[in-house]
């Protein structure tokens, strides 16, 4: 892992203190090795997800934190729920890239990861991976607001800065979905009446 570097969004309502979004990007070089194209010396699509997970193993263990040691010392798995990868433009074999993985959402039962895969600066893919937070029988457990009061420490994480959790990121889709719901019905209503 190269660094990792802070970036901050848009500004939240006056009433929470002017918070802002936050978003800690690592990235890391990759060298495309033969095992890994096809036929067509084209990177088999299912090896992206193998490179996001050495990025968010790399971005972790910059940040202070390493898989292996939250699993023996605290118990806690992170299994993926959810994963999407966009492909578009070839990685092929010998290609030097870079995988950029950003923890985008930190809920306290739940983190997600976006990537992106870039040759020079040219976008190659994007993806994402969702996970949860649990225990080895499998039943989930809090370990996010852990994550971010040590990223606070740390200093990664300002005090007036917050990592989106979950749950914002759910209402802000509930928030789409509403508005959505009421433009088909309006749509609809508009059609019935005679003109």
């Amino acid at each position: 892992m190269k660094n990792y570097t802070n970036f901050t969004g848009g500004k939240m309502a006056e009433e929470k203190k002017q918070q802002e979004n936050q978003v800690i990007v690592g990235s890391m070089p990759y060298r495309v090795s033969m095992a890994e194209v096809d036929a067509y010396g084209v990177m088999y699509y299912a090896r992206f997800f193998e490179m996001f997970e050495r990025g968010r193993t790399e971005l972790f263990r910059a940040l202070g934190f390493e898989y292996k040691q939250i699993f023996q010392q605290k118990q806690i798995l992170m299994p993926v729920v959810e994963a999407a990868c966009r492909y578009i433009a070839p990685v092929v074999y010998d290609d030097l890239i870079t995988v950029e993985t950003a923890i985008t959402s930190i809920g306290s039962r739940g983190i997600r990861f976006d990537y992106r895969v870039l040759r020079d600066d040219v976008v190659l893919a994007v993806g994402f991976t969702q996970h949860i937070f649990i225990d080895p029988q499998g039943r989930p457990v809090n370990f996010g607001k852990e994550i971010v009061e040590e990223l606070k420490k740390k200093g990664i994480i300002k005090e007036n800065q917050v990592v989106p959790t979950q749950e914002q990121e759910e209402k802000k889709e509930e928030n789409l979905s509403d508005k959505l719901k009421k433009l088909v019905v309006e749509r609809i209503k508009n059609e019935e009446k005679p003109n």
